[in-house]
């Protein structure tokens, strides 16, 4: 199939429209309520954690909002939130030397006349905590992690506990209620399961404490750093997320530029309605190792190198055009780091996961491109689950009543709700 003939089978978008609406869109009135919920719980926590420790409450700035669904991007419901615990060291920032061994991760020297004022207004006992965050003059990322998910967990475990559970009242000018908490751990994130009030339902938050910087330290680190400046938002984070691949002293942070990343998905606002579908076609074939983090960026490399008029192709047709690219991306096992293309964000996926997840993807694509011709719903087929598809066929005979009647056109190679990256199809 030529350009010309996939530009005009691909040029209608409403059955996309359709699938975004339905299935694809947050409720406002989940996201208002889980917002508010969120907010008065994840205060009355930090508020718990301030009063158990001293250097915690000094050094606490503020919770910020990343991941999906600050950004936008979320697919699903809205009941999985990342949240970084930003904490500000009495350290000077512009006296700190950082050093830069692997590709997206930095090291951070603090000499001894990097300290802050405040630094002596702290108790012996503070200044002694301070400095067990330090390795040979480098702050430690595992040791600062640590710290405060040791804060976190000695605050949930002095709470009441039901079963597996542990009950925390929250008591708020405009709300009273308790609600119960179980803790997962993940990685450098705390993971805390919270059961909504009087709702058959549930939030996950994964909270992560990060250190904030201004882009300006970090002249000579990165090929982007001009661009960089160009943001409205100049500040960074340095995450505390292990590095296991390298022979490594522990003194490596993860660079975050999750505030830029939102002002650039913001100039490609009509991208976003796009990654949610392909998060959602992600989830449907179980492709659990592609992050939604891999996509996101996948789209920005694409989209930052590319000079296609956005507002003059449609939907569909991009679509299909990234999930080409997508494959590529995992037929090369490679999607670089927007902000250090040096760095590979697929680099720990095994080899063979990703043969699996290339294969299934190309003959998906193969299958799009032999009936979308005569199957309008073809894209649908592998984005939806078999109900979801049946309440999207009744909806479009409901505008269109003189659609043909819906069959599948993949036979022998029909998507699977619950299908597995191990089966090469």
């Amino acid at each position: 199939m030529d350009n010309a003939q996939l530009k005009k089978c691909f040029s209608d978008d409403t059955v996309f429209n359709l699938i975004n609406k339905m299935f694809i869109t947050l409720q406002d009135s989940e996201v208002k309520r889980n917002n508010v919920y969120l907010e008065l719980v994840v205060k009355t926590l930090i508020e718990r954690m301030k009063s158990m420790n001293s250097l915690f409450e000094k050094a606490y700035k503020e919770i910020i909002f990343c991941g999906s669904f600050y950004k936008g991007t979320k697919v699903g419901h809205p009941n999985e939130f990342d949240l970084n615990i930003i904490l500000k060291l009495p350290i000077i920032c512009d006296s700190i030397n950082f050093s830069q061994v692997e590709p997206a991760f930095i090291q951070i020297l603090v000499k001894e006349n990097s300290f802050a004022s405040n630094y002596n207004n702290l108790s012996n006992k503070e200044q002694r905590l301070l400095r067990t965050f330090m390795y040979n003059g480098f702050l430690n990322p595992d040791k600062f992690r640590q710290w405060v998910e040791g804060i976190i967990s000695k605050v949930i475990s002095e709470l009441p506990r039901v079963g597996d559970k542990h009950c925390l009242e929250v008591k708020n000018v405009s709300a009273n209620f308790t609600t119960r908490i179980k803790v997962k751990k993940s990685g450098p994130a705390f993971t805390l399961m919270l059961n909504i009030p009087q709702e058959n339902d549930e939030i996950h938050i994964d909270l992560v404490p990060a250190l904030a910087f201004n882009i300006h330290l970090l002249n000579g680190y990165f090929k982007k750093l001009t661009e960089l400046h160009g943001y409205q938002n100049k500040t960074c984070y340095a995450i505390p997320l292990p590095l296991k691949d390298i022979n490594s002293d522990a003194t490596h942070w993860r660079l975050s530029f999750c505030n830029q990343e939102k002002e650039l998905l913001s100039k490609y606002g009509r991208i976003k309605p796009i990654i949610r579908q392909m998060k959602k076609l992600r989830d449907m074939q179980n492709w659990k190792s592609i992050a939604s983090y891999f996509i996101e960026t996948l789209f920005l490399n694409t989209l930052n190198k590319s000079e296609m008029d956005l507002d003059k192709i449609p939907s569909t047709l991009l679509f299909y055009m990234m999930l080409k690219e997508l494959h590529q991306a995992c037929e090369q096992h490679k999607i670089p780091f927007f902000w250090d293309d040096r760095y590979n964000l697929l680099g720990k996926i095994q080899h063979i996961e990703m043969f699996n997840i290339s294969s299934r993807m190309n003959n998906i694509i193969k299958m799009i491109e032999k009936n979308i011709m005569t199957n309008k719903f073809i894209l649908a087929e592998y984005i939806l689950t078999k109900h979801e598809m049946e309440l999207l066929i009744a909806k479009q005979s409901l505008i269109h009543m003189s659609l043909p009647a819906y069959s599948s056109s993949n036979k022998g190679d029909e998507p699977q709700e619950n299908g597995s990256i191990c089966s090469i199809l």
